[in-house]
C-alpha cells in the first residue's frame, strides 16, 4: 500500500503526546497509512488515551534538563535512532489582564513554552546533525506572531519560540537537519475547552473561516514538515489559523 505521508520509515519522538495536537500527531503516526515508529512522551501525571499500535511511552518534563535527557535516551534506545521530534508540550495559563498576571505565572509560561523548547532542542539536535538528517518541529502560536490580549506571558513565550526556531534553523542549515515551527490559531484542544464560552466566542470571531481548527488538521501539516519530502524548508513558520494570521 502506498504511503501518502512519506513517514513509513520515520522514527519519531512526540512530546506532549497525551492530548491535543500531540495526541493527534501520535494517532496519525500509529495509523496504517503512516506505519512510523514513535515514542510518545508527556508528564508523569498526564492522562493518556488508550495505547496506540506500536507506541512506546516515556515520562518527560521539558522544564527539567535531566528529565529531557532521560526521555531522549529512552526514545533512542526504543527506536534505534530519532529521525524527527515534534514538540507539542505547552501551557496556556489564565486569560487575564497583564496587570493581574504574576511574575511567577509569567515565568512558568516561559519555562514550559520557551525554555522547554530550548532544552529539548539542545538534547536532540547534535545527534541529528552527526547523522546528517533530522526534523525538529516546535509548536508556536498565532499569539506569538500577533499577540493576544489577556495572554501576555503566553504570547511572549510563543514569540520566543519563533526566534529560537529561526536561530537554530540557521545554525543547523548545512547539516541535513531542519527546524521549523507550526503556528496554530485556535484549535479544539483541552487548553481551549477550558476557556469560558464568552472567551471561545471571542476567539471564533477572529477566524475568517468561522470555526476552530481540528487537531487532526494540525497533525496532517506536521506530518509533511517532518517528512523527507520537506527537505528544503527550514526556519519556516507554518500557519494553521483559518485565515486569521495577517503575516
Amino acid at each position: 500500500m502506498a504511503d501518502p505521508t512519506g513517514l513509513a520509515d520515520t522514527r519519531c519522538l512526540v512530546v506532549g503526546a497525551a492530548s491535543g495536537i500531540g495526541d493527534a500527531v501520535a494517532t496519525l503516526l500509529a495509523g496504517a497509512s503512516a506505519g512510523a515508529e514513535f515514542v510518545a512522551a508527556d508528564l508523569p501525571t498526564a492522562r493518556w488515551p488508550d495505547p496506540r499500535p506500536g507506541e512506546h511511552r516515556v515520562d518527560i518534563d521539558v522544564t527539567d534538563p535531566s528529565s529531557v535527557d532521560a526521555a531522549v535516551a529512552a526514545a533512542g534506545e526504543a527506536l534505534g535512532r530519532i529521525d524527527a521530534v515534534v514538540n507539542c508540550a505547552g501551557v496556556l495559563g489564565r486569560v487575564q489582564p497583564s496587570s493581574h498576571e504574576t511574575v511567577q505565572e509569567f515565568e512558568r509560561l516561559l519555562a514550559v513554552n520557551l525554555t522547554g523548547a530550548f532544552i529539548l532542542s539542545r538534547a536532540v539536535l547534535p545527534a541529528m546533525a552527526a547523522r546528517g538528517y533530522g526534523r525538529l518541529v516546535h509548536l508556536s502560536s498565532t499569539a506569538g506572531k500577533e499577540g493576544s490580549a489577556g495572554m501576555t506571558g503566553y504570547s511572549a513565550a510563543k514569540a520566543g519560540v519563533l526566534g529560537l526556531v529561526k536561530a537554530l534553523a540557521r545554525e543547523y542549515a548545512d547539516t541535513g537537519v531542519t527546524v521549523n515551527a507550526i503556528a496554530p490559531g485556535t484549535v479544539e484542544t483541552p487548553l481551549i475547552a477550558a476557556m469560558s464560552e464568552r472567551q471561545r466566542a471571542e476567539k471564533r470571531r477572529l477566524i475568517p473561516m468561522g470555526r476552530f481548527g481540528l487537531p487532526r488538521e494540525a497533525a496532517e501539516l506536521i506530518a509533511f514538515v517532518i517528512s523527507p519530502q520537506a527537505s528544503f524548508t527550514t526556519g519556516a513558520v507554518f500557519d494553521l489559523s483559518g485565515g486569521r494570521a495577517t503575516y
